[in-house]
């Protein structure tokens, strides 16, 4: 199936680099991706005004983070953004900071009544990300953030999720008939390849452990292979020894997966064992692993009943999508709207797009 369905959210520039941050730890499965950072012809100072929006000045340093965030997404799909292309990425995300200012600066005027519990519950939910208090401030420094500038982006995301889940609410509406006509349509978009639901068991083994480390690590996933032959269940040692922090809580489980999205030493044992069959232990760039296969799908064509909920929220986001456009843009009319950034190349006269 093609279909992902997405919030309906506008780039949150700052905040949004910690949870790329926090995405970029190492997965126990997950394939490695090149570390590309972004191009720019020369480095502007960070406290440099790039936009105003009613007098609210939208500075370089925001931008440069909502610009580094999506640059490490790009490199994790193997694309890498070239000058001229970050140039112009640099304007789209400025475009939408801009909206995302109006949005904030209407739905302040009447924010949600728990704005603070939600704010304090993300932000909460964002350290157990990072392993506790003292990463998540770690990291906050690598941004430049201060715990209390990042609360405050944190507090305002919120409120602008709140105005465009209200304007969504009372302006998009998605029938059950619209629903089913557009799978009737579309059938390509909901065929799926063989995909296997997996458990698995991380001991990690750093890439430079010695022989002596690698041996004591080998002894631990020995030990959790042991308990599940003598009958504890999978994910009963899944949580109480792996050390894939993504997965341990749920007992290991990884969901569905296709191929080519693991890497290679984990697929080859995850489409070849059966069903509740338990691995050998297998030995990947992240340490060694026990997998057990818990469920299989077949390539084919997902059902309607099985995708109808889906497919309605994706069909409400992309008609959310477009009320959204026209709701920023009959704000914009009366607002005062000034972009300092220097034109993009890609659209300057005389350099083809």
């Amino acid at each position: 199936m093609k279909i992902w369905v997405t919030p309906v959210v506008f780039v949150v520039a700052i905040a949004s680099v910690c949870h790329t941050l926090a995405e970029e730890k190492p997965k126990a499965t997950a394939r490695p991706a090149s570390s590309v950072a972004p191009q720019t012809a020369s480095a502007p100072a960070a406290g440099e005004v790039v936009a105003r929006v009613n007098g609210t000045e939208i500075k370089r340093s925001e931008l440069d983070a909502a610009v580094q965030a999506v640059t490490a997404q790009m490199a994790r799909r193997g694309r890498q953004a070239l000058p001229r292309d970050t140039s112009q990425l640099e304007h789209d995300l400025l475009e939408e900071m801009v909206g995302r200012e109006l949005l904030l600066e209407e739905g302040s005027k009447h924010a949600p009544a728990d704005v603070d519990q939600k704010t304090q519950a993300q932000i909460e939910m964002t350290k157990k990300q990072f392993g506790g208090e003292e990463q998540f401030r770690a990291t906050l420094a690598e941004t430049g953030l201060t715990p209390e500038e990042y609360a405050k982006h944190v507090h305002d995301n919120v409120i602008v999720q709140a105005a465009i889940q209200q304007l969504v609410d009372k302006e998009v509406k998605v029938s059950p008939e619209e629903v089913k006509s557009y799978y009737d349509k579309n059938p390509d978009q909901f065929r799926r390849s063989e995909t296997v639901r997996a458990s698995h068991i991380l001991i990690r083994v750093p890439p430079d452990a010695s022989d002596e480390v690698k041996k004591e690590k080998r002894a631990q996933i020995e030990a959790a292979r042991a308990l599940i032959k003598s009958g504890e269940k999978f994910a009963d040692v899944a949580r109480k020894v792996s050390e894939d922090p993504g997965t341990a809580a749920s007992g290991g489980d990884l969901g569905f997966f296709p191929r080519g999205a693991m890497v290679p030493e984990f697929e080859m044992a995850a489409f070849s064992l059966k069903t509740n069959e338990l691995s050998d232990i297998i030995t990947t760039q992240y340490g060694y692993h026990l997998l057990l296969v818990t469920d299989r799908r077949p390539a084919g064509t997902v059902p309607f009943d099985e995708v109808k909920d889906r497919l309605g929220e994706f069909l409400k986001q992309r008609k959310g999508n477009d009320a959204l456009r026209n709701h920023v843009a009959e704000l914009r009319k009366t607002a005062k709207v000034e972009i300092l950034l220097p034109p993009s190349p890609a659209t300057s006269p005389g350099i083809p797009k």
